[in-house]
C-alpha cells in the first residue's frame, strides 16, 4: 500500500514537471500557486479605485479635515492606569514613530476624561495601550473629535533592543506604506492610520513606516533605507519597534461606551471559514 502511494506521487510529480516544461516551450505564463489569499471568498465591500460612491463618502467623513490639510495631526499617547515598565517603554518607543505625538502618564483618569481633555487641547487622536501579564496586549485608538474608535489586540511585540542589527530612529517625517486594505472596513482603518502621520514625508530621512494587512492581521514595521555608493541597490534596516494588530471592534464616536453604534465587532465564529477576510 505504501509502495503504491509512493509510485502515485512519483507519477504525479513527473506529470507536473512535464506540464511545466511544455508551458516553458510554448511561452505560457506559469501557474500561480494556490494560497489562502488567492482563494479568498469574494467580498462585496471590496473597494475599487474608480468607486465614486466611496470617494464621495470620504470627502465628508471624520478624516476629511486631515486630508484637506485643515487639521494637522497631534497625537496623545498614554497607557493603562498602572503600566509595567515594559508597557511604558514600548509606548514611549511608539512616540518616536509618530511625529507630533506626546506621551503622558495615565494616572487615575478615565478614558472619557482623557478624550475630553485631548479634544479641548486640539489633539486629533488618542492612543491608549493596555497590558496583560505586564506585556502590551491591546490598543484603543480614538480619532477626535467625532471618532471613530478602534479596539485592537496587540501581539508579537518586539522592542528596539530585541531586534538584531537595528537602526537608529530619527525625527524626520516618515514615508507611510499601507498594503492590502481592500474593503470598506479596510479603507476606514487605512485612513485612521494615515491621519496620525504628517502628509509631507521627508524623504531625505529615508524612513518608512509600513502597515501590511494579511489575513486580517495588521503587521507594523519601521525601516530605514540604506543606499550603496553606486545608488543602484538598496537595503532595508529595521528600526523598530515591531508588532501585530488584530481588529476587535470599530465603533462610531469618540469612545461612547455601551451607547455606541458598532461598525464592526469581531467574533471567533468569523474564523470558521479561513478564506473569508474582512479587511
Amino acid at each position: 500500500m505504501l509502495r503504491l502511494k509512493f509510485e502515485m506521487k512519483k507519477l504525479q510529480k513527473k506529470e507536473k514537471d512535464k506540464r511545466k516544461k511544455t508551458r516553458a516551450k510554448t511561452g505560457e505564463a506559469p501557474q500561480m500557486p494556490k494560497t489562502i489569499e488567492s482563494m479568498r471568498v469574494p467580498d462585496e465591500t471590496i473597494v475599487t479605485s474608480d468607486n465614486e460612491e466611496v470617494k464621495k463618502d470620504e470627502e465628508i467623513d471624520e478624516f476629511s479635515k486631515y486630508f484637506n490639510e485643515d487639521s494637522p495631526p497631534k497625537v496623545l499617547l498614554t497607557t493603562c492606569k498602572r503600566p509595567s515598565e515594559k508597557l511604558e517603554s514600548f509606548t514611549q518607543e511608539i512616540q518616536t514613530v509618530i511625529p507630533n505625538s506626546e506621551y503622558y502618564t495615565r494616572r487615575n483618569y478615565t478614558i472619557q476624561e482623557i478624550v475630553k481633555y485631548s479634544t479641548n487641547k486640539d489633539y486629533t487622536d488618542v492612543l491608549i495601550f493596555s497590558q496583560r501579564n505586564k506585556k502590551p496586549d491591546s490598543l484603543v485608538f480614538i480619532h477626535l473629535p467625532e471618532g471613530p474608535t478602534a479596539h485592537f489586540r496587540v501581539t508579537s511585540v518586539k522592542q528596539r533592543k530585541e531586534l538584531y542589527w537595528r537602526g537608529n530612529p530619527t525625527k524626520y517625517y516618515p514615508e507611510l506604506i499601507l498594503k492590502n486594505f481592500d474593503t470598506r472596513l479596510g479603507q476606514r482603518l487605512g485612513r485612521m492610520f494615515t491621519a496620525i502621520f504628517p502628509q509631507n514625508p521627508e524623504f531625505r530621512g529615508r524612513n518608512v513606516v509600513t502597515f501590511k494587512n494579511q489575513r486580517d492581521f495588521i503587521f507594523f514595521r519601521r525601516h530605514r533605507y540604506m543606499f550603496k555608493e553606486e545608488g543602484s541597490n538598496v537595503k532595508l534596516q529595521e528600526v523598530g519597534p515591531r508588532f501585530t494588530l488584530k481588529l476587535l471592534s470599530l465603533q462610531e464616536g469618540a469612545f461612547e461606551g455601551d451607547s455606541a453604534q458598532y461598525e464592526f465587532m469581531y467574533h471567533p465564529k468569523m474564523q470558521v471559514n479561513r478564506k473569508k477576510f474582512y479587511i
